[in-house]
């Protein structure tokens, strides 16, 4: 006997092409929406929440999360504003940078919605597949250096981006006010769903499949993690072709041992024309569709098909699909995996003058004014209406303003810091490049804090790495507040993995580079316990490290059974800490 859908399948195929009964529901009064339309909600890039800090004190809070799909994270200085001001008119007034490039609405009344879609559709902008079991955001390394290779990767991006989108027309019916009319209807309910949706049918995907490119050598993107990673390679300097990843993903589910982080295989290698890597790309999707677990969510990835089958397998059957051979996996290095924080040389102007653009840092992403003296959305609000830069997201969090002339160079560095914004160098290294995902209180998937304790949590290890006399080490942390690592702790030198309620696991020995998983160190940590369970690694990193050794190397060296038995902090030591 067959494996049993899950209800989410069904739900799926009664949402009629992802309408539901989201018209009805958004019309009416009530200030929150039924599970039927929830269903369908999120793949119009929405999530249904509530304030879980008000929990405690009365009924539900109920709002909305807005995610907004950014192809390779690239804004224009109109685009960008129009997103700020609505984030004032709609929301809660900030804007999140989040580990994909898009961008997060928060606190949005249901009420509101159909105001905040249509404002994002008038600067063509959408929330439209940012969430649901589709494609995705696809992600690019966004750094604006002016070269012919890096340039020319945006368009890839917008035509897989656009290859890959559901077809039915329901975004459009329920938030433009697009007509339906009642023949169409009959008509679609009568057709073969793929004549409808092409890619998906009427299912859609088992989950959802992410796509990133990296540019070579520069892993900002993290790519491994991705469902599909898409890397260029070049001869003489002219772009020749792709290798292509796939079987990336970092979610697991609390009490599913089956479940685990994982890191893309290479499958193969595509010629540079655009047709041919959507061809393949769209493959690569069809055989998620198609063989993904539509039983069990929790292992519904793309990921437990490549560890089913192994790659010869897998490769296989995509050459099956495609009908014909293709071309072995390029070989892959890496050299970094930072984003470019501060000032960087971008190209020059036509008289040859430098034209500049600066990295600025975003803790977790989260634009706001979180001070009179730290006001980061004024001071980015400020700077893109008087000068126009594009604005670039990361995947790290940060963003670029771009294409800045070399003589309006000083005038803005010195808005930045007249707003609070920091020098990136003038940083702790800790929490330079630390990253968290939202948590508490507005995700409902999270068992405790990530965001919040993010500050206090880097402090406290950089307070340890400064005691060995390491204050100038550099570490990627990164905190999530339940399992499924939105901000990649599997990858980061130490990851910090929400367990219970101020309660966490601790991953080491990812490479700084991405290209390989940490292990876990510890489970069941207090948050108060976390510094103290460093310690002895720290100070061990210090004295006995390679020269010019990362923290994550060295714990992968070194072993993490080895790190276990370094003496730990005692209780009483631990309790003072």
């Amino acid at each position: 006997m067959g494996l049993v859908p899950s209800p989410a399948e069904a739900a799926k195929v009664n949402g009629r092409f992802l309408r539901g009964p989201l018209s009805e529901e958004v019309a009416n009064d009530a200030n929150l929406f039924s599970k039927p339309a929830e269903a369908v909600l999120k793949f119009h890039g929405i999530y249904q929440q509530d304030d879980r800090d008000m929990r405690k004190v009365g009924p539900k809070h109920h709002s909305a999360m807005v995610r907004v799909a950014v192809p390779g994270g690239v804004l224009t200085a109109e685009q960008y504003l129009a997103m700020d001001r609505l984030a004032d008119e709609i929301a809660d007034g900030t804007l999140r940078i989040t580990t994909r490039q898009d961008i997060q609405y928060h606190y949005v009344p249901k009420q509101n919605l159909k105001q905040l879609i249509q404002g994002l559709n008038d600067n063509l902008l959408s929330s439209f597949a940012a969430c649901g079991d589709v494609v995705r955001n696809v992600t690019c390394c966004p750094a604006p250096f002016v070269s012919p290779q890096r340039t020319e990767l945006q368009p890839y991006v917008l035509h897989l981006s656009r290859g890959l989108k559901p077809r039915t027309q329901a975004y459009f019916e329920i938030w433009m006010d697009g007509e339906r009319a009642a023949s169409v209807e009959a008509a679609e309910a009568e057709a073969d769903p793929f004549t409808i949706e092409p890619l998906y049918g009427a299912t859609y995907l088992p989950r959802k499949f992410k796509i990133g490119f990296a540019y070579p050598g520069d892993n900002t993107t993290d790519v491994y993690t991705n469902d599909i990673g898409v890397v260029p390679f070049y001869e003489g300097g002219k772009l020749k072709g792709f290798t292509i990843l796939a079987g990336g993903g970092l979610g697991q589910s609390a009490g599913v041992k089956a479940s685990h982080p994982r890191l893309a295989d290479p499958i193969c290698s595509v010629t540079a024309s655009h047709e041919e890597l959507l061809e393949v790309c769209t493959a690569i999707v069809t055989i998620h569709r198609d063989f993904g677990n539509r039983s069990n969510r929790k292992l519904a990835r793309l990921k437990y098909v490549l560890d089913e089958w192994g790659v010869d397998k897998f490769r296989a059957e995509l050459e099956a699909r495609v009908g014909r051979r293709l071309a072995a996996a390029r070989a892959l290095s890496w050299n970094r995996a930072e984003d470019y924080l501060g000032w960087r040389r971008q190209s020059v102007d036509e008289h040859g003058e430098p034209i500049w653009f600066v990295g600025v840092r975003v803790l977790s992403g989260r634009i706001k004014d979180f001070t009179d003296q730290v006001r980061i959305k004024t001071a980015l609000r400020t700077v893109v209406r008087e000068f126009r830069p594009e604005v670039r997201l990361t995947p790290q969090q940060n963003l670029y303003l771009a294409g800045i002339r070399d003589g309006d160079k000083q005038r803005v560095a010195a808005l930045l810091n007249e707003h609070g914004i920091a020098e990136p160098h003038s940083l702790p290294p800790v929490l330079r490049h630390a990253m968290a995902c939202p948590a508490l209180p507005t995700c409902g998937q999270a068992i405790t804090e990530s965001e919040r304790i993010l500050p206090e949590i880097a402090g406290e290890i950089q307070a340890e790495f400064v005691e060995a006399g390491l204050g100038d080490v550099e570490v990627h942390l990164r905190t999530t507040g339940c399992p499924n690592g939105c901000a990649r702790p599997y990858t980061a030198e130490i990851g910090i993995v929400g367990a219970s309620v101020f309660m966490y696991t601790l991953y080491l020995g990812a490479s700084p580079l991405g290209t390989r998983l940490g292990e876990i160190f510890a489970r069941n940590v207090k948050s108060h316990e976390i510094r103290g369970r460093l310690r002895r690694v720290i100070q061990h990193y210090a004295g006995t490290r390679l020269p010019d050794e990362r923290f994550g190397d060295f714990c992968h060296r070194i072993g993490i059974e080895t790190l276990q038995g370094l003496n730990q902090v005692d209780v009483v030591e631990l309790a003072s800490v």
